[in-house]
């Protein structure tokens, strides 16, 4: 009597673990076929008020609206983007915890800086890019790239910026390519560079647009040249470094991630929902105000270029550290 009792308690617990995996099993496919149904947090690992943050809260007020439920920035900065893209990592990969990027992560893989590199991310889309300005201090006496050439090659000039990201190699290559001295002081975000220099504590600081424009029609700071081919609609009266003869193009595209493992069903749900945003002519017309420009990539065209971006950074970096 007592094994018979043995043998349907066993079968018992067994069926209860069968179903109670079938109905983990079914709840995580529910999740997925009903999301989102809750808050989503984005995280901006960037100081409020640089340009990261700006887009990319106009990013989330725009996808938020096409999705129909609220999305959150959650700004967790910290040695030039890394710290926030390490406590994404350790969020769960259910849709409701995602990031932004851009090739500043990259570099900071690559210099060491952190473990954590764009692969440990699913990519999602990219939404923004915006061009790169050498904005100067209006203290430093200069009006011109040919006057700040001059300068140079006579005097240090300090830049600011994060030693971790990508402005370590945009000053390199501004450095080099116009001969000058030069040093980068390290800064933990764009937004507080731009306030360095608009308090004179250094001389330049590659900038974008929202970031410093402010700033400049304040009469604190000035931009002395643009890091595009040629000279753009938007800021038609910013010289480009090309037309002055120095061959440099900068530029960063802002893009959106979640942490690997996450539902594929999530994953082309909101790539549909960020390209629906990106071809809206209120989102466009948003951020070409904010003197940058609309870049959509969806899931596997942004993989594909931090794939590409990922070895040109690494090669980068390698070159600078030898």
């Amino acid at each position: 009597m007592r094994k018979k009792r043995m043998r349907l308690v066993v079968g018992f617990l067994l069926i209860t673990s069968i179903v109670m995996v079938l109905a983990a099993c079914g709840a995580e496919e529910e999740s997925a076929e009903n999301y989102p149904d809750r808050e989503i947090e984005m995280v901006i690992p960037w100081d409020p008020g640089g340009g990261s943050d700006i887009e990319g809260r106009v990013v989330v007020d725009h996808v938020s609206e096409a999705m129909d439920e609220s999305m959150v920035v959650v700004n967790i900065p910290g040695v030039g983007g890394t710290i926030g893209a390490e406590e994404l990592l350790q969020e769960e990969a259910n849709g409701y915890h995602l990031g932004q990027i851009h090739e500043g992560h990259l570099v900071a893989h690559h210099s060491g800086i952190t473990d954590v590199n764009y692969d440990d991310f699913v990519p999602i889309a990219s939404m923004s890019s915006s061009d790169q300005i050498l904005t100067v201090s209006s203290e430093l006496g200069v009006d011109s790239l040919e006057e700040f050439v001059e300068y140079g090659q006579e005097n240090q000039i300090n830049f600011g910026g994060t030693v971790s990201g990508i402005p370590r190699v945009w000053v390199e290559q501004i450095g080099k390519a116009l001969d000058i001295n030069y040093n980068l002081v390290g800064y933990e975000g764009l937004g507080e560079a731009v306030q360095a220099l608009a308090g004179g504590h250094v001389d330049a600081v590659i900038a974008d647009y929202p970031s410093a424009a402010e700033f400049v029609e304040a009469g604190h700071m000035k931009f002395l040249a643009i890091g595009t081919k040629e000279r753009t609609d938007s800021l038609p009266d910013i010289p480009t470094f090309v037309e002055s003869g120095y061959d440099i193009t900068m530029g960063i595209n802002r893009g959106y991630v979640a942490p690997a493992g996450t539902d594929q069903k999530i994953i082309d749900l909101l790539s549909e929902k960020f390209e629906e945003v990106a071809k809206s002519d209120a989102f466009i017309e948003e951020i070409e105000v904010l003197g940058a420009g609309v870049n959509f990539m969806d899931h596997e065209e942004y993989s594909a270029y931090l794939d590409e971006q990922n070895k040109i950074i690494e090669e980068t970096i390698a070159e600078i550290e030898e």
